[in-house]
């Protein structure tokens, strides 16, 4: 069976958490879909949004437009934690941070409890969307054509991958990292 929703435009993959779909759309709203009927059931009003991710029991949203991560409390539909980040963007969870990419080309480790940076690390040009491949970040660079790998324990990049045009995206699979190219459709498989 094949459903289809119709939302505004989409700005990210869905995430999956407190029993709802999640998406982040560009009129700056963030829609919770009920998976059983396939219908939005709330939708959260933030004023500016781009991706999200869900993790330590909230929806966490980064607002590239005004420079801040957003948490939204899925038990209630409405913001409740919010820090300044300049042009946050796509945010990978660890067991105990966020990792929220910014466009001035860095990373941001953020305590979810406590929104406290705790780190900022140096990566490529404009970082999107990281994963976690071997125990280390991975993150590509869409605009100097780089993944930049990041040590948690040492909050450094402890390598530099050239890959194709645009990387847009990572995943870990089959012990490797796959990174997607927004340019041509290519995938490339990176050993760790």
């Amino acid at each position: 069976m094949v459903t289809l929703l119709v939302l505004a435009a989409l700005l990210a993959a869905p995430s999956f958490g407190g029993g709802s779909v999640w998406v982040s759309n560009e009129d700056g709203t963030v829609s919770r879909i009920g998976p059983r009927r396939n219908k939005v059931v709330k939708t959260i009003r933030l004023g500016g949004s781009r991706t999200g991710a869900v993790a330590f029991r909230k929806v966490w949203v980064g607002d590239f437009g005004r420079g801040r991560l957003i948490g939204i409390n899925p038990k209630r539909n409405r913001v409740e934690r919010r820090i300044s980040l300049p042009k946050a963007d796509w945010i990978t969870a660890s067991a105990d941070s966020l990792w929220v990419s910014s466009e001035t080309g860095k990373i941001y480790r953020v305590d979810p409890v406590s929104l406290a940076v705790r780190a900022v690390m140096t990566v490529g040009a404009n970082p999107l969307e990281s994963s976690w491949v071997a125990g280390r970040l991975w993150v590509p660079n869409i605009d100097d054509n780089t993944v930049s790998v990041v040590d948690p324990g040492t909050n450094a990049v402890v390598r530099t991958i050239p890959v194709g045009q645009s990387p847009l995206a990572v995943a870990e699979g089959a012990g490797s990292a796959w990174v997607t190219s927004d340019f041509d459709g290519d995938l490339w498989r990176l050993d760790p």
